[in-house]
């Protein structure tokens, strides 16, 4: 990028567009003017909504005849945790050892501002060949839903939809991520008794709310890596060119080991990228129940879980979530209520590398770059991917961070040189789709 482009990505990552907590609200408003102002830079006459908490900013860029490309990102980020682990202050951009270090400078506002230049500099040239449509939220971090619902009541066709902010698979390795898990977060309530007991006098013969949790979460917990087999059910296995693909990825063992987590089992480092990628599975969040801190000999009368499940591609997170109900109610005994409050749902999605759409984009990158993106899979949740993909948009999901860039914790980084070599290759990925 020049030096103008960087400075001002530089000051939008000063804002700090945080937009979980209700005292960035200020700077969520001031992060979407700047948004827009971007927009406005490379030809549109941007919209800025306030259908949800925080504002969505709409742009159109290109000939009007032109093929549709939706083009999503958002400029909100993560908190940033306990200050004292950052290393320099996470909303001043500082560059060093080759990277640029601040809370966003990965998720997402580097990779966003990456297809903004682009189209700014097609435009300036005078050789946008397709219509790009920018739909910048402010609410992905904090579980929003105003673009879905801004999607969901375009009637409009798009040719293709384009996402930075996914991983590549190395410096300079640029990846196509053609899957995405979808997720189901349950609140778990055993009630056993209106109040709690005298362990000494009922301790052995009433029922003990934490105990019948434990065994509600015992009935769905994956053994061997694998979850129950009703919450299997749609799962769509991997390609050999997936497979392939994790081969060129760190072992299991070190990707492990460089997060300081210990292996589930003995098969989980093996199947490190399967069981992340392309499988469901369950994690339990947070337990509460009697007063842990306290000495007191009291069984406890309630007892609460949160966990959530991720939905593998190819899933359906009705059917499988109607299993996980009934997995959990039949392990309840008699004598024990348990109430399981829905707090979430997302759609898993995948996408063909082999259609036309994600073919030309390759052919792009390749020409751009010089490396054609290897497609692979992750693990997390993007709820537009399965909006896109429900509407029958082939998805672009790429993006030119890295696995270790700290997103969502201390010291987020994005090499300094893929801030160019994004912008190159998202310009030959609009050229490519115009072609």
């Amino acid at each position: 990028m020049t030096n103008a482009e960087r400075e001002r990505l530089f000051d939008l990552i000063r804002v700090p567009s945080v937009s979980a907590l209700p005292e960035h609200d200020a700077d969520m408003a001031l992060a979407a003017q700047m948004m827009a102002s971007e927009l406005e830079l490379a030809g549109a006459s941007p919209v800025v909504t306030h259908n949800g908490r925080h504002p969505l900013v709409f742009g159109s860029v290109g000939p009007t005849d032109g093929r549709r490309v939706i083009v999503y990102g958002h400029y909100d980020v993560q908190p940033i945790g306990d200050p004292g682990l950052w290393h320099s202050p996470p909303f001043e951009p500082t560059v060093r050892d080759g990277y640029l270090y601040a809370r966003g400078s990965s998720d997402d506002k580097g990779n966003l501002f990456m297809l903004l230049v682009a189209a700014q500099r097609l435009m300036a040239e005078g050789r946008l060949g397709v219509r790009l449509d920018f739909l910048i939220d402010g609410e992905e971090e904090s579980g929003g839903t105003s673009a879905e619902e801004w999607l969901a009541a375009d009637a409009e066709d798009a040719h293709a939809a384009v996402i930075f902010d996914a991983p590549m698979i190395g410096p300079g390795r640029p990846s196509f991520c053609v899957g995405v898990r979808g997720l189901l977060y349950r609140r778990i309530t055993v009630r056993v008794s209106e109040n709690d007991a005298h362990s000494g006098i009922y301790g052995g013969a009433a029922l003990n709310s934490v105990l019948v949790l434990h065994d509600l979460v015992a009935a769905i917990r994956p053994r061997g890596g694998r979850l129950p087999e009703p919450l299997n059910a749609g799962v769509v296995p991997p390609t050999a060119a997936e497979r392939e693909a994790w081969t060129e990825l760190p072992g299991g063992a070190e990707a492990l080991a460089d997060s300081g987590l210990a292996p589930a089992d003995a098969r989980a480092a093996a199947e490190f990228y399967e069981r992340t990628t392309a499988l469901p599975s369950i994690d339990v969040h947070g337990l509460a129940a009697g007063e842990p801190t306290a000495v007191k000999t009291n069984i406890p009368a309630e007892a609460t879980a949160t966990l959530s499940l991720r939905l593998a591609p190819g899933q359906s997170a009705d059917v499988v979530g109607k299993s996980l109900d009934a997995l959990l109610r039949a392990a309840v005994p008699d004598g024990a209520e348990v109430e399981i409050s829905d707090h979430g749902v997302a759609a898993p999605a995948v996408m063909d590398p082999a259609h036309p759409v994600l073919v030309a984009a390759a052919d792009g990158f390749e020409e751009a770059l010089g490396r054609r993106p290897v497609p692979v899979r992750t693990g997390g949740t993007i709820p537009i991917v399965a909006a896109f993909t429900e509407r029958g948009i082939p998805t672009v999901l790429t993006g030119f961070g890295l696995p270790d860039d700290g997103i969502h914790g201390p010291n987020e980084r994005l090499l300094i040189d893929h801030l160019e070599l994004g912008v190159a290759a998202a310009m030959g990925l609009f050229d490519a789709l115009a072609r």
